[in-house]
């Protein structure tokens, strides 16, 4: 005889109840301590980020004036927007995550400061931009841990498009854009004349400008098809190699672009694309690319995955005591403010010991030598533009009919917006002068030591002119604007004080650029280029001299 005890039925179901309602408790106390533990990891976050804003605000204020005032980094005001948008749509996954602080990032969020500090003192603007970015994800890890900080890696990560960089890209890119030109010209049958950005061809000039070099086709390009890879493909390969096609597609499209304006200026008989209507037809163009190069790309989309459906759910009393976590918060938030005041500190500290107000003085140039007679005042409307300098200089030598050109710029208080090694400094105007190519060369000074300088070939509507330039800090000679901010910085740290100066010597020339750099070469080797520095705020006259000899 078989059967069912009705009783055996009924404590059975009692006891699946029982555990039933054991495991949904036990799921909402794990719910209600990620709650908790979100809500005061967030809470910590948004302060600290707070508290950098509030003593970086200048680094911040830096970003944001260039986003203002640059077409080619107006995209930063989207960059965290996009970043938020694209942390919310991992909410789900997010929620299923606990947030511990990883005190490990304690260390990078120092030496990352320190950076800071150094980059301030070499007034390297860009380094300081990139670390008060970099600030944010060293934040999620330390207060958020390192799980949830993987979990938001490609939106962290793409925050670096906020930071505008990418100016020392617009020389090699120029170049290149007015190789491929002038290659596909070649090929096309149309005779061109190429001489550095300059091409000539029947019917009319072209100049490969700096906003003709696509930079700002690139930065955009990258940074779209970052994005869209990371949206359409799970795989790390098929992600890279969609970002490097976003590096090479607009660099070779910028190139057929400026065939393309030369070609259509040609055939309309220079009435078309030879004006602002360039512009609009680049961007047209470059917004055709694009869409293929995304229609190329969704040929191997891969569909999104579900995070909630991969993630292990919160498992039935597991409940961590939270007193750990809230004491490792404290510990992290602590030292966090400590750090990020430290850094603010130590540059007001350096900053009142390196200060000299009210000094002027005076600049003298080489006297004389040999067959060179000088140096007298000069006329040439030409001078280099470099801002906020405290004394320039600009005079001219003679050698029978020829002239050299000799330009001082001194520096010997800088701050932001008047730095010897500027992003805007330029050794010609670019209102009036067009750079055709760039060089490094050595030259020889009376004592017999070489010197590199770096050579610009300039021109203008009826001139052509050699550059030479370098950087002379406190008496080290460098042409790199890489070494002379590591220079200043040295400086700066070990005497406080900096003679910062950029060196001119230029000569103009009408067919072959050697015979202006053998008068330089000339004039360098028996005038040579030591400037006297007169500080004339002193009882009496103090003299320090500042020369490539002295390096």
């Amino acid at each position: 005889m078989s059967g069912t005890n009705p009783l055996m039925q009924e404590a059975t179901k009692n006891a699946d109840d029982d555990i039933g309602s054991t495991e949904t408790s036990a799921v909402n106390t794990n719910t209600q301590y990620t709650n908790y533990h979100w809500r005061h990891a967030l809470i910590s976050f948004g302060l600290l980020w707070l508290v950098a804003l509030v003593l970086y605000w200048e680094t911040a204020a830096s970003i944001v004036a260039i986003w203002i005032r640059s077409e080619t980094y107006a995209h930063g005001f989207l960059i965290v927007p996009i970043s938020v948008y694209l942390v919310w749509q991992r909410r789900k996954q997010l929620r299923q995550m606990v947030p511990v602080p990883n005190l490990m990032a304690l260390p990078v969020l120092a030496v990352s400061l320190l950076l800071w500090l150094a980059a301030w003192v070499a007034e390297v603007q860009l380094i300081q931009q990139l670390v008060f970015v970099s600030l944010i994800p060293i934040l999620v890890v330390l207060l958020l841990g390192s799980a949830v900080a993987r979990a938001m890696m490609f939106p962290l990560g793409y925050l670096i498009f906020a930071v505008p960089f990418g100016e020392f890209l617009v020389a090699p890119l120029q170049d290149q854009t007015a190789w491929f030109a002038v290659q596909a010209l070649i090929l096309s049958g149309i005779p061109v004349y190429w001489e550095g950005l300059y091409l000539t061809i029947p019917g009319g000039n072209f100049v490969v400008a700096e906003g003709c070099s696509g930079i700002r086709y690139l930065i955009a390009s990258i940074a779209l098809s970052s994005i869209y890879a990371y949206m359409t493909y799970r795989s790390y390969w098929k992600r890279t190699g969609f970002i490097l096609l976003g590096i090479i597609v607009p660099i070779v499209a910028n190139g057929i672009r400026a065939f393309s304006i030369v070609m259509i200026a040609y055939l309309s008989d220079m009435r078309i694309a030879t004006g602002v209507d360039h512009i609009l037809y680049g961007w047209v163009f470059f917004g055709i690319v694009m869409l293929l190069l995304f229609w190329f790309g969704s040929f191997w989309r891969e569909e999104p995955i579900d995070d909630s459906s991969v993630l292990k759910k919160p498992q039935a009393g597991t409940v961590v005591p939270s007193s750990k976590n809230n004491y490792q918060m404290i510990i992290a938030s602590t030292f966090a403010i400590i750090f990020l005041a430290s850094g603010t500190y130590a540059s007001s500290l350096l900053s009142a010991s390196s200060a000299v107000t009210g000094q002027e003085v005076r600049l003298e140039l080489p006297k004389s030598s040999g067959v060179w007679t000088g140096p007298t005042a000069s006329d040439d409307a030409w001078q280099p533009s470099y801002i906020g300098a405290d004394k320039t200089v600009y005079q001219q030598y003679q050698n029978q009919a020829e002239t050299v050109y000799f330009y001082v710029a001194y520096y010997g208080n800088q701050d932001n917006g008047k730095e010897l090694v500027g992003s805007l400094n330029r050794v010609y105007d670019q209102e009036q002068w067009r750079r055709v190519q760039d060089n490094s060369v050595s030259v020889i000074m009376p004592s017999g030591k070489n010197v590199a300088v770096a050579e610009t070939d300039i021109r203008s509507a009826d001139k052509r002119r050699i550059v030479w330039h370098w950087y002379n800090i406190n008496g080290a000679v460098t042409a790199s604007r890489v070494m002379a901010k590591m220079l200043e910085s040295w400086e700066r740290l070990r005497n406080h004080k900096v003679d910062a100066m950029l060196v001119v010597v230029a000569r103009d020339y009408t067919i072959d650029p050697q015979e202006a750099r053998n008068d330089l070469r000339n004039f360098l080797e028996n005038v040579g280029a030591d400037i006297v520095v007169v500080n004339e705020n002193v009882g009496t006259e103090e003299v320090s001299i500042v020369a490539p000899d002295q390096q």
